[in-house]
């Protein structure tokens, strides 16, 4: 077995060759990972599982640091600590004992089409039969109701009376959409699970984005991902964001609107209102949501903590 290519080393005490997993799990950052559903499925991973870190590749070929801004810590008259932006390649064991690989960190900024062959050559030397690719997405729809989940696939045969949401549309591409379809060109089976985070929270941590692709994992992939202590966490997260809906009228009335509208699509099957091409920035996120989120940054004084893990 030889490396990918100049862009991936495995670890220096690890032998390759004999890992091998039916399923890679990637997770790896795009559109700013509304909800932190990836980082949030990442972390029940590291946290509630069996993992080993056996890879990395070369974020300082891959990353533009300037865009994304690494941190570093200040400490009194010195810098310590500078977290360097890790792409790293883990195998680990899901709670029933079941082999899987998990490709996670920033989205790559250069050279896509040379790191997707060295994740093609990832698939094939360790025997990968099906890529899966979790992320959350920005949507207008309300914290109140289920968090749907859009399924797609390199080759349809693998959703089996899935429905798709929406029909053709041209988007702005991402590193794990470019892998995809690379891999699908090649013969190899992606499923992509899309979780549509509410827009006006979608910069901070939204449990139910998590649960909801950690769910659909299990249904395309048989993985079983422990949720940890998610579903306490979810039902803070809720409470929180019920009461500031209820404290402020324009908020609540946006909510309301986009009830309405989730309950047409489910009671009459019809598609959801196409979602532009060109999704939100974090910027432009929290100029309309600046109001809302300004009470979620803590819990009021006399409350139970809520979100911290």
């Amino acid at each position: 077995m030889q490396q990918p290519n100049e862009l991936f080393t495995y670890e220096s005490h690890v032998d390759p060759r004999p890992i091998h997993a039916t399923t890679l799990v990637v997770t790896l950052g795009a559109y700013g990972d509304p909800g932190h559903t990836q980082q949030l499925v990442d972390t029940l991973i590291v946290n509630h599982l069996d993992s080993t870190r056996i890879g990395h590749f070369d974020t300082d070929k891959l990353v533009d640091y300037r865009s994304l801004r690494p941190t570093i810590v200040f400490a009194g008259d010195r810098f310590t600590e500078y977290h360097r932006p890790e792409m790293t390649l883990l195998t680990a064991r899901d709670s029933a004992g079941t082999p899987f690989l998990l490709l996670r960190g920033p989205e790559p900024d250069f050279r896509w089409e040379e790191t997707a062959r060295a994740i093609e050559q990832i698939v094939e030397d360790h025997d990968v039969e099906t890529t899966v690719v979790l992320h959350g997405v920005a949507m207008p729809t309300p914290h109140t109701r289920p968090v749907t989940v859009t399924r797609w696939a390199s080759d349809p045969a693998l959703l089996p009376g899935n429905q798709p949401m929406f029909g053709s549309l041209q988007l702005r591409a991402s590193f794990p959409q470019m892998l995809a379809l690379r891999l699908g060109e090649a013969g190899h089976h992606v499923i992509g699970l899309s979780a549509h985070i509410p827009q006006y929270v979608a910069m901070g941590d939204y449990p139910d984005g998590a649960l909801a692709v950690i769910s659909a994992l299990r249904e395309v992939s048989s993985l079983e991902v422990p949720t940890g202590n998610l579903q306490r966490v979810s039902a803070v997260v809720r409470a929180e964001l019920d009461q500031q809906t209820e404290q402020d009228s324009d908020v609540s009335e946006m909510v309301t609107g986009m009830e309405e509208q989730y309950d047409r699509f489910v009671a009459g099957h019809r598609p959801l209102p196409t979602p532009p091409t060109d999704l939100p920035s974090a910027d432009q996120i929290g100029e309309e949501a600046e109001a809302f989120l300004r009470g979620l940054d803590g819990p009021e004084e006399g409350t139970e903590p809520g979100t911290d893990e």
